[in-house]
């Protein structure tokens, strides 16, 4: 049914085992394969033997995604269809609510795409050009299975350069809307869709917040890139006796604002628009302490090549963390840097508490939620990791 391509001799072994990709040096480069368009779905065979389906971009490192390992499966809207009901099941078996992570790329078994699901709107995000092609059997999928109110199209993420794919503006599918309601952890949240982030909101860190609220009953907190408010407005409902939120985005600040209303908790929080960096030494200056911490910063290290460089950020916002902390005080970190290691971002802690003297110990670690599952063969997906931690 579709053009077929060769793994290479010798380079069969890690994909046969699972692993999901083929790099540009593993398939061989046939007039066939350099002729064939961006994005187009192929079969891939080995030593004359029809292994898998996918897509194939040779304009990528990534030359080619697995969407199945069975090679004679039409990819059609029944695929998605098969694709998306397995992963409502396995959601379902963790969320009583529709608000969570609906796919998650190669977890999922449909490389290259997000899709974060708000009750009836589901907010899709595509970063390859095979999943760019596929879009319209993927929209007829949703249709048929959810019956969505209002689909979101976001591609914005730079990702998509490296498939040779521009970026555009969101576009709307259905009854146009301005504000998405997120309910996490009983707590109602709202999000101004023209300024949100990536698909609208950070699902992967709601069993944190849940954990970080359940420890901020009768405590002082402050949170750093607060974003909409997640943390702290969910501390402030856990009983926590005051709350500050620190983010450089007036809008995001303003949604903050308007969900501690919402969920009547706007005498207990406190949002400030500013930069961080800034805002920390203010209130270092100032001698102010907190009985909870919070850093949850954007991503520090993009690329390998900013590694050094972005791991002098994370010590350098870590001691201010730790300056902030009160005597017997948590300090949450988390970083969504693929490229930086748990074993990385433990040791500019280390360097962080012996610099400043003060003893403390990890008590917990993080990472992401049940609807951001781990492709057991792919280490880029594991990419949040963060630590709580007892500060003397």
């Amino acid at each position: 049914m579709f053009p077929t391509i060769q793994i290479q001799t010798g380079h069969h072994r890690r994909f046969l085992a699972g692993f999901p990709w083929l790099y540009n040096n593993e398939i061989e480069q046939s007039n066939l394969t350099k002729a064939l368009e961006a994005g187009q779905i192929v079969q891939v065979s080995y030593q004359g033997n029809p292994v898998a389906t996918g897509y194939l971009n040779k304009h990528s490192l990534i030359s080619f995604r697995t969407l199945s390992r069975n090679p004679a499966e039409l990819i059609d809207a029944d695929y998605f269809v098969k694709r998306l009901r397995h992963a409502l099941a396995n959601r379902e078996n963790f969320y009583t609510t529709p608000y969570y992570r609906l796919v998650h790329a190669e977890a999922d078994e449909l490389p290259g795409l997000i899709i974060d699901r708000f009750g009836t709107v589901f907010v899709v995000q595509i970063n390859t050009q095979g999943m760019e092609n596929l879009q319209a059997p993927l929209i007829a999928a949703l249709h048929a299975l959810f019956e969505p109110s209002t689909i979101i199209l976001k591609k914005d993420s730079p990702v998509r350069l490296s498939e040779g794919l521009t970026l555009k503006d969101p576009e709307m599918i259905g009854e146009p809307i301005d504000t998405l309601l997120v309910e996490e952890n009983s707590t109602l949240f709202s999000i101004d869709i023209s300024s949100g982030q990536k698909t609208g909101w950070f699902y992967d860190h709601r069993e944190n917040r849940k954990l970080m609220a359940q420890l901020a009953k009768d405590k002082s907190v402050i949170d750093y890139f607060a974003y909409s408010g997640g943390f702290g407005i969910q501390a402030a409902k856990g009983g926590a006796k005051a709350v500050i939120g620190v983010d450089r985005s007036e809008s995001a600040i303003e949604n903050a604002r308007r969900s501690a209303e919402r969920s009547g908790v706007s005498k207990l929080c406190e949002f400030v628009s500013k930069e961080v960096f800034a805002d920390m030494d203010h209130r270092i200056e100032k001698h102010q302490r907190f009985d909870i911490v919070l850093l949850d910063p954007p991503a520090f290290v993009k690329t390998k090549k900013d590694l050094n460089v972005g791991l002098k950020g994370y010590e350098k916002l870590i001691g201010k963390g730790i300056q902030l902390t009160a005597p017997q005080g948590l300090l949450m970190i988390a970083s969504c840097s693929y490229h930086v290691k748990e074993p990385d971002l433990k040791m500019c802690l280390a360097r962080a508490l012996h610099k400043l003297g003060r003893p403390g110990k990890i008590v917990r670690r993080l990472s992401a939620g049940f609807d951001h599952p781990l492709h057991p063969y792919l280490e880029e997906s594991e990419y949040l990791k963060g630590f709580v931690v007892a500060v003397d």
